[in-house]
Formats: structure tokens, C-alpha cells, sequence
């Protein structure tokens, strides 16, 4: 009999037929919190203990004497045989679909490879879909056993119990009060699933479940006497074959708890063995809190030596995104908790600050920032023509500042000084105005132009006011963010009616900017070796916007910051800043944080499409004690319905594309979400988009593109 290739594991994934048996398992005795008499202090301090350990050493254990009723236990096992023994036709009339999603299944796939097993998932759970929805699963009972739901029922209540007993242990184990993880499971999402693996006939090429970690924060396993269950042992990643111990649980900490715990104790990856000759029975009890959890490291494991490890995500989020690649092959990884960790090198620098994100006073200013002159740009002569030489030079000069720096300074410009001072003193008389008729035009869920005073930065709130406007009014931008929404909607923008000049004021300066952009964006085209005008036609509907900032004198300016680090997501920023300053800037060099001095009007630069050559900057706004400070960014935006990606003329065999293509609009309207309140991830980033290292070099190796 030949096996689908659907459960085709591939060959490094594919189980081995010899066993290896892991000594030194821990089996866990429980008996003494089933006891009616009054357990001793010291007993119950040695059984916290041992649960530490296993968590620590292990990442799961055996129990014993753990109080679930063997009568029950049998009952479930048994109607759970007869109901697998049905017809085929008869078990799919209670089938999962996109509406019912509990119930029976024969399709499942683990790490995209179909698993060789069937079971129905009998427990109801509540997940919220989006902001504003929540999904009720219901469960589906067959009419076959008549007795399988009672069955399940009374199984379920017997182990829920037995979970908050462990979780207490885990908690004291971590020197918590036993019931500080219990109001997470307050309206928990737990389900009970049963397994049935028949017999297969290519045992080394299939697997019952591909190796995977649990999503939940605990898992309950019984299992028959067949077993089949392996374990990825911690010490050495050697597959570990699971005896089945009688009447036993096995339990494994799941990735909430490692999120928890602060990575103090590990989820284990594991797989199951399938049998050529019996078929396996097991019923997993997932532990899962409820849907609107932000799982993230307790601040009680966390401490400025031991900083939070992982960014905060949603639990039901989490687990209904999980599910989409349960049944079907996806193009790319389902979403693992390591997509929340926060790399070693931001945790490195938090460590080495021993505090988080928070600015150093003393300032560190910046030597050999370029200061670039444009005035061979500006004559007013119609007819003047650069001179070719003087041209190759500041075309040099740009390239190397944006390879070195990804930012540097322009003098001689070409901005009229008279515009430039015009629309800072209607900045400056709007932001004088009284808070309530600032907000008569403030940003509303509808549109993302105007006056806001609640900005976050990295889920952090700015200490600043600000007004947007687009130079293009209206403007066209994606409805949502969501990938298969189509619609466009136009931004317009809201002026307000004092001052009576800021309108003209801004209207009139972003034209000078804007052909202050073009020629940017063409000596950096030059600069790549790309034609001036090879830019120009993704700024044909541009996005383009210019913000009004207002960063009034802060009280603790050694806690809080203007504007929180991060990269500007456009093509171009042209930054007007006053004398007061506060703009400081990351070296590429050495990572230190530097103050740049005002200077006129400083830029910096971006380009996913250079592939790398020239690397976006990450800065920061310091606040000051005393002075208030303006600044005016003009940020130069591609059409929205832009697909961003390198270059074609920048890649080849031997420097393959770095980045996979995403569309400017939605990007723009994604990252939007994150400015106006907390998130529980990470707002999307450029780097989301970057191909993995080893992808890159296996192409390269290979001599290929990814034409």
C-alpha cells in the first residue's frame, strides 16, 4: 500500500525506526494534594520544587496519583474507540467547516505535511476576530455513541481541575502566590481533543503529528499503552521516545507559559510515532486562557537585568491564526511565539543601559555629519545648466553620505526663507491655541489627517501635538489594511479656521519642498547609477504629507521622549527643525545615539529599492526641560498602489533581491493603526518583508535571482 504524499514528511523530519527511550523522565506524584489530611509545608515545598525542575530541565513530566477518576477516564476512552470504529460517512456528519469548527477531522497538517490520524475537538470557545467582533465555535456532538458526550463532559470537568492544581504548582515554582495565573482562565478557550491513529503502512515517512510546540500554556496528555509520543530532549535535541506509564499524564508546558515565565521555562518541541500494525488512542486537554489574554513576560519575572523577552500578542488572535494552517498548505510558517521574541541585540543594548528605552541627558554631538551645499542646483538663470564635474561630485557626495550616514544636511536649498517663516509662525500660533479649538479639527476614526495630542511611538506615547496634511488633497489610500479589501478611499484634509493663514502658509511651502524632493530623489538615482528621473513615475499619486510637530517642555525629560525611536517608513524625510534641537540620530558606526545640531534644514533618507546599499536611520526626538521646539517633516510618499521592491537594475545573480515586494498603501495604512493607541505586536516594519539570510545565501549559491 502506498502512502499520499501529502503525509510525506520531508527526509530530515522523517522518524526514526529505532527508538531511543529517555531515562531520568520525571514522573511527579500528586497524591499529596489529593490527600484529606493536611499536607505538611515541607512536602508541599518538595513537590514545587520538583515541578520547577522538570519545567526547567525538561519542559514536560509524568504524573501519577493526579485525582482524575479512572472511571471516567475509561468511559471516555471507550466511547471514543466506538465513535472511530463508525463508517466514515457516518463520522463526517459531524465534520469542521469554515462555520462549525470543532468536530471531526481526517485533513489535519502539522508544519504543512498532513497528519496521519482523525479526532474531534469537543470543547467551546470564544475568539475575537478583529476589534470589534467575537466568533462563538460550538461543539458538535455525533448521534453515535449515544454516549460520547456525556463521556467527554464529565472528562473535561474532572481534568479542568487537575490543570489549576498544576498551575498552582508551576506559579509557586516561579515564586508566585499559587493563584496568580488563575484570572487568565477566567473565560478560558480550552478544548479536548481526541486522537485516533490507525495503523500505516510507511512508518518511517509519516508521522501521526509532525514535531510542533503547544500554543496553549499547558497540555494534559493521556495516552494508550501503543504510545508513539517523542520528545525533543533540551540537553542534546536527540528524539526521545515516551514509555506510557499506566494511568499516567504526561503534561507539557506550553508557549504561554514560556512567554510567562520569561523564557524561564521552555516549551519542548514533540511528534508522534505512528504504529505499522496497532492503531493509537490519546486525548490531549489544551489549557488555553481566554481570548482577550495579552500573553506577555510577568512584570514579577521581569526586572531591568532581566527585561522582558517577548513583545505582548493577543491569545485569541494567536490561536485563530494558528488554526488557518491546520488544514491546508500555506505559503508561508503559521505564526510561532518567536515572532514576538525581541532579538538579542535590542535586548543586549536594554540590558546594557540596565533600563529600557528611556534617553541619556548627556549628549553625545555628532562630528562629520555631511552638510551638503545644493546651490549649483538653484540658479536663476532657466537656461543654466550644471556644470558636469561640480555635478559628478555632489551626486558623489549624497551617495556616500546616504551609504555612511542614511542621513546628512543641505544648505542652499532653494526653499524660499520667507514660506519657510511664514508657515512656522502660523505652526507656532496654532499650537498657542486652546486645546478644545485645536480639537474642533482633531483625527478622527475616519481619517488620519489633522490634530492629535496622543501619538505612541514602539506602544509608547510622544510627548508632542501635531497637525497633518497631505500635498495632494484629496488623497487616494487603501479602505483597510486587510490584503483582499480593494476599496480606496479619499483622505481630505481639515484646515482650521485660526489661524486664518495657515492654509495658504502650508499649501504654498509643500510646493517648494516637494521640488525640493525631486531633485533629492534625483542625485540619489544618479548616485546609484540609475537615470535622475527613474523615481519620478511612483510619485505620480504620491502620499506625500507634511506634519506640523509641537513638543511642549517636559517635566522628566530623562524618562520621556519627544518621538520614540524608529525608521520613517517613505522614500524621503526633509526635516525643518528650530534652533532649540532635539533630533538625535543612531551612528551606523557604533549604535551611539547623537545629537544632530540644527543646521538649516536636515534630511534623511530611506530606499527598500536600493536593496540595502543605502540603509534607512533610526532616530529619536529628546524633549527639553525649559523650551518648547518645532520641527516640520515633509515626508515623500509613493502612490499608494506602489508595489515597493529593489530595483531591478540593483540585483542580480551575484546580489539577489533582499527584499520581498509589499504595496505602499497598504503598509501606510497598516502602520497607521499603532499611532493612536496601544497594540499587542509590533507594528509592521520593513524588515517584516526582508528575505532570511540563509534564503539569500542559497540563492546565491545557486547562481539564481528570484526573477
Amino acid at each position: 500500500m502506498e502512502v499520499d504524499p501529502a503525509f510525506i514528511q520531508t527526509p530530515e523530519h522523517r522518524p526514526k525506526l529505532e527508538i531511543t527511550k529517555a531515562e531520568g523522565i520525571p514522573i511527579i506524584d500528586l497524591s499529596i494534594l489529593n490527600s484529606p489530611d493536611t499536607n505538611s509545608s515541607a512536602d508541599l515545598e518538595g513537590l514545587v520544587k520538583e515541578v520547577g525542575e522538570a519545567c526547567k530541565k525538561w519542559g514536560f513530566f509524568q504524573i501519577i496519583n493526579h485525582g482524575v477518576s479512572l472511571e471516567k477516564r475509561q468511559k471516555i476512552e471507550n466511547a471514543s474507540r466506538k465513535f472511530f470504529a463508525l463508517p466514515l460517512e457516518e463520522k463526517r456528519k459531524v465534520r469542521r467547516n469554515e462555520e462549525k469548527v470543532m468536530g471531526y477531522y481526517d485533513t489535519e497538517h502539522t508544519k504543512n505535511v498532513r497528519d496521519w490520524k482523525e479526532d474531534p475537538t469537543l470543547v467551546p470557545a470564544s475568539f475575537k476576530d478583529d476589534e470589534q467582533e467575537v466568533t462563538k465555535w460550538y461543539n458538535q456532538w455525533p448521534e453515535h455513541p449515544p454516549e460520547l458526550r456525556e463521556a467527554c463532559q464529565e472528562y473535561a470537568k474532572e481534568v479542568e481541575k487537575l490543570a489549576f492544581k498544576l498551575m498552582e504548582l508551576i506559579a509557586l515554582s516561579l515564586g508566585l502566590p499559587a493563584n496568580r495565573f488563575h484570572s487568565f482562565f477566567k473565560e478560558q478557550t480550552t478544548y479536548v481533543r481526541l486522537n485516533h491513529y490507525p495503523p500505516c503502512p510507511s512508518p518511517h515517512l509519516a508521522l501521526g503529528v509532525g514535531r510542533h510546540k503547544d500554543a496553549g500554556a499547558l497540555t494534559i496528555l493521556a495516552q494508550d499503552d501503543v504510545g508513539g509520543l517523542e520528545v525533543k530532549r533540551k540537553s542534546d535535541g536527540e528524539w526521545i521516545w515516551v514509555e506510557p506509564t499506566p494511568d499516567a499524564y504526561i503534561i507539557n508546558v506550553g508557549d504561554i507559559i514560556q512567554v510567562w515565565s520569561n523564557d524561564a521555562y521552555e516549551s519542548v518541541e514533540h511528534r508522534v510515532m505512528v504504529n505499522s500494525e496497532r492503531e493509537r488512542f490519546s486525548i490531549p486537554f489544551f489549557f488555553h486562557p481566554a481570548h482577550y489574554t495579552d500573553v506577555k513576560p510577568l512584570e514579577e519575572l521581569t526586572n531591568e537585568l532581566n527585561p522582558a523577552k517577548y513583545r505582548p500578542y493577543r491569545s485569541g488572535k494567536f490561536v485563530v491564526t494558528r488554526k488557518r494552517s491546520n488544514f491546508m498548505k500555506l505559503d508561508v510558517e503559521n505564526i510561532q511565539i518567536y515572532h514576538f521574541r525581541i532579538p538579542d541585540s535590542e535586548l543586549a543594548e536594554k540590558l546594557e543601559q540596565g533600563l529600557s528605552i528611556k534617553p541619556k541627558l548627556e549628549i553625545v554631538k555628532a562630528e562629520g555629519i555631511p552638510l551638503i551645499d545644493l546651490s549649483i542646483l538653484n540658479s536663476p538663470d532657466s537656461n543654466y545648466s550644471p556644470d558636469p564635474h561640480a555635478l559628478e561630485d555632489l551626486v558623489k557626495e549624497v551617495g556616500n553620505a546616504c551609504k555612511k550616514w542614511g542621513f546628512f544636511q543641505i544648505i542652499n536649498h532653494g526653499v524660499s526663507l520667507e514660506k519657510r517663516q511664514k508657515i512656522e509662525d502660523a505652526s507656532r500660533k496654532f499650537f498657542a491655541l486652546p486645546i478644545e479649538e485645536k480639537r474642533e479639527v482633531r483625527k478622527s476614526d475616519g481619517g488620519s489627517l489633522g490634530y492629535s495630542d496622543t501619538e505612541h511611538t514602539k506602544n509608547v506615547r510622544d510627548w508632542k501635538e501635531v497637525f497633518d496634511f497631505t500635498v495632494e488633497d484629496p488623497t487616494l489610500i487603501p479602505a483597510s489594511y486587510e490584503p483582499d479589501d480593494k476599496g480606496i478611499r479619499e483622505r481630505y484634509n481639515q484646515w482650521p479656521e485660526h489661524p486664518s493663514e495657515l492654509r495658504e502658509a502650508c499649501e504654498e511651502y509643500a510646493k517648494e519642498v516637494e521640488k525640493l524632493a525631486y531633485k533629492l530623489m534625483e542625485l540619489i538615482a544618479l548616485s546609484l547609477g540609475l537615470p535622475g528621473n527613474r523615481f519620478h513615475p511612483f510619485f505620480k499619486d504620491q502620499t506625500t504629507y507634511i506634519r506640523l510637530n509641537h513638543y511642549p517642555p517636559c517635566p522628566s525629560p530623562h524618562l520621556a521622549l519627544g518621538l520614540g525611536r524608529h525608521k520613517d517608513s517613505g522614500a524621503l524625510t526633509i526635516l525643518c527643525q528650530d534652533d532649540v534641537g532635539g533630533l538625535q540620530v543612531k551612528r551606523k558606526s557604533d549604535g551611539e545615539w547623537i545629537w544632530v545640531k540644527p543646521t538649516q534644514m536636515p534630511l534623511s533618507s530611506m530606499l527598500v529599492w536600493s536593496n540595502d546599499a543605502y540603509e534607512s536611520v533610526e532616530h529619536r526626538v529628546m524633549v527639553n526641560y525649559e523650551k518648547e521646539r518645532f520641527s516640520i517633516p515633509f515626508f515623500f510618499h509613493p502612490a499608494h498602489y506602489t508595489d515597493v521592491k529593489p530595483l531591478e537594475e540593483l540585483t542580480n545573480e551575484a546580489n539577489p533581491a533582499k527584499y520581498r515586494p509589499y504595496n505602499w498603501g497598504k503598509f501606510l495604512v497598516t502602520r497607521k493603526r499603532s499611532n493612536f493607541t496601544k497594540l499587542n505586536v509590533e507594528n509592521i516594519q520593513v524588515y517584516h518583508f526582508r528575505i532570511p539570510d540563509s534564503e539569500l545565501a542559497k540563492k546565491l549559491e545557486q547562481g539564481l535571482s528570484i526573477k
